[in-house]
């Protein structure tokens, strides 16, 4: 009898420790969790874009922002797109159609390109990320101005018609930047315009026209005040798709005033 009055308290007793437990190694869990620093900030720019956490199945619908920690995937639709920020100041656009995988080396974040392409719109510190695809690796530097530039060259895009018109003043030397830079520059941000022109195509189709965008390069290479001059194609969707695709162009710090100019493009 004696021992029966024993046997209750210490099964309790022993509930009440392997529950204290099992809630210390899950309090202990989280913790390791958020000492996790993310690699990287992903906005939803336009479209279906989804995000796919390490060893999960079931997929995240990016619905403004999230961050990325390694291993983690991103998928974007046919009309998807979205930017990763790095502490590094790199910017990285997740183009269409494409899935990536995020993932650490030692100090560097690696993009491996699993289908699609990724377009380099910031420059942060030199070799702090690297873009990994075919079995090549590339900094983001390198990838933008060797890979994407090679690979864009034998692309039967429409035609790009760059323009020093509405070039709005000389700049003195060693100030400003030169109409050839501003023109080189967008020419990188090919893409990004001519994704515009293809999904004005898939409600459109056999359209085609001019459209001259105007803007303001600020001090700081950032752009400003981003607008359609002039457009022969009257497509709202369109000409908002282009001003989005112009802000998100960076260029670089300069000394003097504020640059506004106007860049022409032909869709045909």
């Amino acid at each position: 009898m004696a021992k029966n009055n024993w046997l209750i308290p210490s099964l309790i007793g022993l509930g009440v420790l392997s529950l204290a437990l099992s809630l210390f190694i899950s309090s202990q869990t989280e913790k390791q969790k958020a000492a996790i620093r993310p690699l990287a900030r992903i906005d939803l720019n336009l479209g279906k874009v989804f995000v796919l956490r390490k060893n999960m199945t079931q997929k995240e619908t990016l619905t403004r922002t999230a961050s990325l920690y390694p291993q983690d995937s991103v998928e974007t639709g046919p009309d998807g797109d979205a930017t990763m920020t790095f502490d590094s100041a790199n910017r990285i656009r997740v183009q269409e159609n494409s899935l990536i995988t995020l993932d650490q080396e030692y100090d560097r974040q690696v993009i491996l390109i699993k289908r699609g392409d990724v377009q380099v719109e910031g420059y942060g510190r030199d070799g702090s990320v690297m873009i990994s695809r075919d079995g090549v690796r590339w900094t983001a530097t390198d990838y933008e101005t060797n890979y994407r530039k090679q690979a864009n060259a034998q692309t039967n895009l429409p035609d790009l018609a760059p323009s020093t018109e509405g070039y709005s003043r000389q700049q003195k030397a060693g100030e400003g930047l030169t109409s050839e830079f501003i023109q080189e520059t967008l020419r990188t941000h090919r893409n990004s315009f001519f994704k515009c022109y293809t999904q004005l195509l898939q409600k459109t189709p056999g359209v085609s026209g001019q459209a001259s965008i105007g803007f303001t390069i600020e001090r700081t290479g950032k752009v400003s005040n981003p607008t359609v001059a002039s457009s022969s194609i009257a497509d709202q969707q369109f000409k908002k798709c282009l001003t989005e695709a112009i802000r998100r162009v960076e260029f670089k710090s300069f000394a003097g005033d504020p640059i506004s100019t106007v860049f022409p493009l032909k869709f045909e």
